[in-house]
């Protein structure tokens, strides 16, 4: 029985590969090309040979993209890989005594080490998110950006036209079409009454007219912003709004794609059952989780999902030593946002937990991250029995039973 991790990157793989005793019968670094995997394949025959043993499995962690090219070669050469959660790597590490410090290395010998060290994982589906989570990544990529020039607009409306009547709502069509051609208080000035009344009729679906109009044309009258000199506030804002605008039709695009990705999953139809739940959020938690079956219980997932403890060890004893960086952000994001959804919205079992919790004290954040470990109790029991949401009095502990409720 023979073993092999690989530590992969860019350019190149640390590779290591043990015996059942955990004795390393080749330690090597192979570039990432053909000659790379060439050179490995032919390295892991010959120890097959003269060993008179074949590997059992490989191990690699999911970082980035950098194991796809490496693991459809030893797939295609009939190898059986396993992609390890890089929290069972760090576990096994704090078990060797090997510290905190990361090296190549010693990193390969430790994902070498895991099928010895933790069978079970042979047993269990590989740790690897599905490729709807590219689209639903991308999607969360383009929410940040569009956050990011939002603020940056405030910011210089701030300055220079602070009586801004769509401020708080800056993101909108009406107000993206208006600080395209009146970016200040002087633009407005300057332009023609008609002028501004059309584009907020046409971008607000006649929702705005030319009462609006005036009304702008009043308060960049008696703003009391800085005046902009050299027109840099007006090529900002308006180059931003241009730049939002586009970034807001990306998104609207890509969602139409997850959607319409989604129409035959069964688990995100369930998730997306439940009140308050999108098709979008639903298909971020299923594409980011993943094979379910790589996790033992509902408690495993709250943790891949949310908090968990950080380890150390030392004498072949672990101790947790705070709250670990190492979880999956986009699923603890999503399952975060859709704790909120889920209680604004009124789903009975969902807002029941969020008041207990405030009751008990615990500020709306707190409530909220409550919330979102039971959501994923259900999502364990939907994903598993293959069975809708069924709503559970919101007593006990959150994920205190393993087996989920779904009917």
């Amino acid at each position: 029985m023979l073993w092999v991790g690989i530590d992969t990157h860019l350019k190149m793989h640390r590779i290591e590969i043990q015996n059942k005793d955990g004795d390393a019968m080749w330690r090597g670094q192979i570039n990432n090309d053909s000659d790379g995997f060439s050179r490995l394949l032919d390295k892991i025959r010959i120890i097959e040979r003269s060993n008179s043993d074949s590997i059992s499995a490989i191990f690699m962690n999911p970082t980035g993209n950098f194991h796809m090219p490496i693991r459809s070669f030893l797939e295609a050469n009939g190898y059986r890989v396993i992609m390890v959660d890089a929290r069972v790597s760090g576990h096994i590490r704090m078990t060797q005594n090997l510290g905190k410090e990361k090296s190549d290395s010693a990193d390969a010998s430790v994902l070498a080490s895991t099928g010895r060290l933790k069978p079970s994982i042979l047993e269990s589906g590989n740790h690897e998110r599905d490729p709807l989570s590219g689209l639903t990544r991308l999607m969360e990529s383009v929410g940040r950006e569009i956050t990011r020039i939002t603020n940056f607009m405030k910011a210089d409306l701030a300055a220079v036209f602070p009586e801004y009547p769509f401020y708080a709502n800056i993101d909108t069509q009406t107000s993206i079409e208006i600080l395209l051609r009146f970016p200040t208080p002087e633009a407005v000035l300057n332009a023609q009454l008609e002028d501004i009344a059309d584009v907020m009729s046409r971008a607000s679906r006649k929702h705005f007219g030319k009462d609006d109009a005036m009304n702008l044309m009043e308060l960049a009258q008696k703003s009391v912003g800085i005046t902009d000199r050299n027109g840099i506030y007006a090529c900002r804002i308006s180059m931003n709004a241009a730049r939002l605008r586009y970034e807001k039709e990306k998104i609207q695009e890509i969602v139409k794609k997850i959607e319409s990705m989604s129409g035959n999953n069964s688990d995100i139809d369930h998730i997306s059952a439940i009140r308050g739940m999108s098709v979008v959020s639903a298909a971020t938690i299923v594409s980011e989780i993943g094979d379910i079956g790589q996790f033992d219980s509902a408690v495993k997932l709250q943790s891949y999902g949310g908090k968990a403890p950080d380890l150390t060890g030392s004498g072949g004893k672990v101790t947790a030593v705070g709250v670990s960086r190492v979880r999956n952000s986009h699923l603890s994001n999503t399952a975060y946002e859709s704790a909120v959804s889920l209680v604004k919205h009124g789903t009975p079992e969902f807002h029941g937990i969020f008041q207990r919790e405030i009751k008990k004290g615990k500020k709306p954040t707190q409530a909220y991250i409550v919330v979102a470990k039971r959501l994923l109790y259900h999502v364990y029991s939907i994903m598993k029995n293959g069975k809708p949401y069924r709503e559970r009095r919101p007593t006990g502990r959150e994920g205190s039973v393993s087996g989920g409720t779904a009917s």
